[in-house]
């Protein structure tokens, strides 16, 4: 009898081993499943990070390496704009080097010619600080005097079209009078940033000599 008792003890004491035992492990399968599925929770959340920061990088250089073009729309906005003013001279300058610029460079030259303006001619430039998108220079205008009226529709234009800044050109004494000069720079790195012409610091240009630079704001004259 005590054999026996002996024997269903351990029996007993053998039950509650194992039934610990498979607690035991079914705890552990569980804690390996939960962190595998963390695990992989948090590799396809990299995953889907990494794949949306190519797609961004991407985009972003889509953008950066199509070419600046005017639609059909904003070339007849621009041919309207000028057309009351034929004769005027427009020079024409882009950065050395820049296929993308002088291409953009050209549609301006088509649009001058188009409205009835002269020098539609385009010239390749090489600028000590190369300028970034699309700028205007004119020769200051003597005192009490407005700068011509063609100038004035021009900026206001550009600035429709979001190609300007701001209502402003930037003063260039070797100007011959009444000409003015569009410079078109490199391609903005974003598209908000439409031109390096600030009124803080105007752009350094240099061709043979140095030149008297600034900004001025344009004025419309009364009537326009």
């Amino acid at each position: 009898m005590v054999v026996l008792a002996v024997l269903v003890v351990a029996e007993g004491m053998a039950l509650v081993y194992d039934d610990r035992k498979y607690a035991l492990i079914g705890a552990a399968e569980r804690d390996v499943t939960a962190r595998y599925d963390e695990e992989r929770r948090e590799a396809e959340g990299r995953h889907h990070n990494d794949i949306a920061e190519l797609q961004r990088r991407l985009e972003e250089t889509q953008r950066q390496q199509a070419s600046r073009g005017l639609t059909f729309s904003d070339q007849q906005t621009l041919v309207a704009a000028l057309s009351p003013f034929p004769g005027q001279h427009l020079e024409i300058n882009f950065v050395l080097g820049d296929p993308e610029a002088q291409q953009f460079a050209n549609d301006f030259a088509s649009i001058a010619l188009q409205a009835g303006w002269n020098g539609t001619r385009v010239n390749e430039v090489a600028f000590t600080t190369n300028p970034i998108g699309v700028e205007l220079f004119y020769r200051e205008p003597p005192p009490d005097n407005l700068p011509p009226p063609a100038l004035a529709a021009l900026v206001d234009a550009l600035m429709d079209l979001h190609i300007l800044p701001a209502r402003s050109v930037s003063i260039y004494e070797d100007l011959a009078p009444d000409v003015i000069r569009l410079v078109v720079g490199a391609k903005p790195a974003r598209p908000e940033l439409h031109s390096s012409l600030s009124p803080q610091e105007p752009p350094a240009i240099f061709t043979d000599r140095d030149a008297a630079n600034g900004t001025a704001n344009i004025d419309t004259p009364p009537g326009q």
